[in-house]
């Protein structure tokens, strides 16, 4: 299933009580993850997730209390950490219809964990939503995957040599996913450009946020958000600033709050 059958089908009401979420990048897939979850707790009556619900504003806040995210602790995640998710969704939720539960790189469960989601998988409780972000959906068991949908991700964008995405790329969905150390990664590589790079990068960016809105992947505030600050960084390039300091600038203005 494309991203775009996923919308389809979410604003339609259509959940699925698991998703393995593979391909494109690991922000990209962060991203997509997010939406799901969004789309799981929103309370609006119908095209979820409607962004303007209390349930969305706290999900997109990253304080929602029936969005949990599971990272891996060490090499991988282990039959202990999967047995509490399983104890977890078990319960009802706090305050929306479903409780989600979002696995980072959830190829790196060991069978015994996998074994352990299985059973939930299995018989999952009616108000529980499991999302695996996955880069290699193929270490997951033929059980464990024939029990969710699958959503497969555009490919990540060619930026050059070896086909890793480009800066402009990075810095989005280091942003879209809200994953401030990501993305002060992903701006390294900025504070290096010349003064005519800049605003090819600028120009990119820009680019990019609007196709993401027009796809559905932004919402229309947070593409006016960029564009206002892409607009203050172009002003700022023009009169000679460096691009440090524009670097600077992007992760104050795209940092999760």
């Amino acid at each position: 299933m494309e991203l775009s059958d996923l919308r389809a089908r979410l604003a339609a009401g259509r959940l699925f009580h698991a998703y393995i979420v593979t391909g494109g990048s690991s922000g990209a897939r962060e991203a997509a993850g997010r939406f799901i979850a969004r789309a799981a707790v929103c309370s609006a009556p119908s095209g979820a997730p409607c962004g303007a619900c209390r349930d969305c504003v706290k999900a997109q806040r990253d304080v929602h209390p029936d969005i949990e995210f599971v990272d891996k602790t060490g090499r991988e995640h282990s039959v202990d950490s999967m047995r509490g998710v399983r104890g977890r969704a078990a319960v009802m939720p706090n305050e929306a219809g479903h409780s989600v539960f979002v696995i980072r790189e959830a190829d790196a469960m060991n069978p015994q964990a996998q074994n352990a989601m299985l059973r939930i998988l299995e018989d999952p409780p009616p108000h529980a939503v499991f999302i695996l972000l996955a880069d290699n959906p193929q270490r997951l068991l033929d059980t464990v995957r024939s029990r969710c949908e699958t959503v497969n991700l555009a490919p990540e964008r060619p930026g050059g040599p070896g086909g890793t995405e480009t800066p402009a790329a990075a810095v989005l969905d280091a942003a879209a996913a809200g994953n401030n150390t990501a993305l002060a990664r992903a701006l390294l590589p900025v504070e290096k450009l010349g003064r005519e790079e800049l605003p090819e990068f600028t120009a990119e960016l820009r680019r990019l946020a609007l196709a993401r809105y027009a796809g559905g992947d932004l919402s229309a505030d947070a593409v006016e958000s960029v564009v206002e600050l892409l607009d203050k960084c172009d002003k700022m390039s023009a009169v000679n600033v460096s691009a440090a300091h524009i670097a600077g600038l992007l992760l104050a203005g795209l940092c999760r709050k």
